[in-house]
């Protein structure tokens, strides 16, 4: 088959019960493979017989194939050899090379949390820094993550750092820099699921409730007495506070995480214009959502009060609805969180765990877990499924059917 191959030609292209191939009407040798299972790739044919791959169709446009297509007819044109050329590419590439020099810029632009990626990446994988790409083998991988597990580290630890390496390879490969993803048949090491999570007892949550309403007291009295002893010295006066309803950021980010389950980062890059006061809801965008899915969360009407006053307080000038003292979106709240841990006398909980007793307290209630995993925004029931045991009041009420037809 033959046809003029562009973005959107390729693109169309059906996949067939058999892979085919549709072969350039303008550059001859440049072409693309169709496999049944929809994937689409690249290949540049510079002789009979003879060909090298150029990469997948979900990586490569097909403007820039048909650009490395031309460089390597015109390489094999001056006499070169194109497959062994890219033989010692391959070769010649270290694991810290690659990231590097292709993987960390893929990682910018398309992963959410880039820069703990790329950690991941350099430290916890640095055994194989300067492992040459085609020497990762599996066996070497699997003696990495036994030797993780004797210095410590657990299971899933060692299987999250194995799935970031093979994310990377699996990059590699689409890329043409490898011929063979590594790790296809290697399994994750079995672990116990842990389906306990923690949340806030009823008295804790008081507690902290508590807690926050004296930090309000106590940094309004510090202010006010700051500005007598600043008023006394003729001394530029802070602002007054008495007129605020808020403090500062912490009691209404904490007051609305526990009412609307928002994840931390969602939380931080929640902004003005994704929250409407009329309908009662905000909005979690796709950009700023873990699953890459928007998803809207209806104000309780705790939430929706928090909301509204601290509006009046920020007026219009911001765009994010917490912001730092720079007037920036918020990157940490661990200095404040842990201090007002340490007041209200909560051990073992971290800010994420906010969400887990928005989810807790809606099972204990007896809200259909579907429903409560629309609401996290979890990408798959099973990870809404550690709140099954709290909801147990829904198994009771299905077996008593039994006694209504008996």
């Amino acid at each position: 088959m033959k046809a003029t191959l562009t973005q959107s030609s390729v693109h169309k292209a059906q996949a067939n019960i058999k892979p085919y191939e549709i072969r350039d009407d303008k550059l001859i040798g440049f072409l693309v493979r169709v496999q049944p299972s929809g994937l689409k790739t690249y290949y540049c044919e510079y002789r009979r017989g003879a060909r090298v791959k150029i990469g997948n169709h979900s990586v490569f446009d097909a403007k820039s194939a048909r650009v490395q297509a031309r460089d390597i007819l015109a390489s094999y044109q001056q006499g070169e050899n194109p497959a062994l050329k890219v033989k010692r590419s391959k070769e010649n590439y270290t694991f810290k090379e690659f990231l590097e020099e292709h993987y960390f810029t893929w990682v910018d632009a398309n992963h959410k949390s880039a820069k703990e990626t790329k950690r991941k990446l350099s430290v916890d994988c640095v055994a194989f820094a300067n492992t040459k790409l085609d020497e990762i083998t599996p066996r070497l991988v699997e003696k990495w993550r036994v030797a993780k597990i004797a210095r410590g580290n657990s299971p899933q630890t060692a299987n999250r750092c194995f799935a970031y390496l093979r994310a990377s390879l699996t990059k590699a490969e689409e890329w043409g820099i490898i011929d063979e993803h590594p790790f296809r048949k290697m399994k994750l090491i079995r672990t116990v699921k842990n389906n306990n999570v923690r949340y806030l007892s009823v008295d804790e949550e008081q507690r902290l409730r508590a807690a926050l309403a004296a930090r309000e007291v106590l940094k309004r009295q510090g202010r006010a007495r700051a500005n007598k002893w600043r008023e006394q010295r003729h001394k530029p006066l802070y602002d007054n506070m008495d007129c605020k309803l808020y403090i500062d950021h912490l009691m209404p980010m904490v007051i609305l995480s526990i009412n609307t389950g928002l994840r931390r980062g969602e939380l931080f890059s929640l902004k003005w214009r994704n929250v409407d006061i009329d309908l009662r809801q905000l909005a979690v965008t796709a950009t700023n959502a873990k699953s890459r899915k928007s998803r809207h969360i209806p104000l309780n009407e705790e939430a929706y009060t928090v909301l509204v006053d601290w509006k009046l307080q920020c007026g219009n000038s911001q765009s994010y609805v917490f912001t730092n003292k720079q007037g920036n979106r918020f990157s940490d709240v661990k200095k404040s969180w842990n201090l007002i841990l340490k007041q209200a006398k909560i051990t073992n909980f971290r800010w994420h765990d906010l969400r887990h007793h928005f989810a807790s307290k809606l099972a204990m209630a007896g809200v259909n877990l579907n429903t409560i995993r629309e609401l996290l925004g979890h990408s798959s029931y099973e990870m809404t499924l550690r709140y099954a045991h709290l909801s147990e009041n829904h198994k009771a009420a299905a077996v008593a059917v039994l006694d209504k037809i008996s």
